[in-house]
């Protein structure tokens, strides 16, 4: 993850509660850091938002927009006249933010391999120190 270069460009517009999203993926198919890009166009969705889900899952994590220290960002919002940052603390939560946007766009592309995080085993180590 820590040579992984991926960028999302979501296009959201919305109408009443009604939300038209087109996702372009562009990432980096050497995994060090080349920039050798690939580029895939998902199916433009229709997104019937009565409940504001979509927005939530941005509203639960503003406090992500707060800590402009932290120097990697995961999601910037961009409209005409405001841009919203999102920050991440680290390889570790930026890998828990990374598989919570998997799991929130599978909802808009169910069975989509580009939102498939993969198996992590994770192992216990006792009295580790640095």
């Amino acid at each position: 993850m820590e040579w992984w270069i991926r960028r999302d460009e979501l296009t959201i517009t919305k109408k009443n509660n009604e939300i038209r999203l087109q996702t372009t993926i562009k990432e980096d198919t050497t995994f060090e850091m080349k920039y050798e890009m690939r580029t895939k166009e998902l199916p433009r969705k229709v997104i019937y938002n009565t409940d504001h889900s979509f927005e939530k899952h941005f509203t639960n994590r503003i406090e992500r927009t707060r800590d402009t220290t932290i120097r990697q960002y995961i999601y910037k919002i961009i409209s005409p006249n405001d841009t919203l940052t999102f920050y991440t603390d680290g390889l570790s939560d930026k890998g828990r933010a990374v598989k919570e946007y998997y799991e929130f766009m599978q909802r808009f592309y169910p069975g989509e391999k580009e939102f498939k995080f993969p198996e992590v085993e994770y192992e216990e180590v006792e009295d580790f120190t640095f």
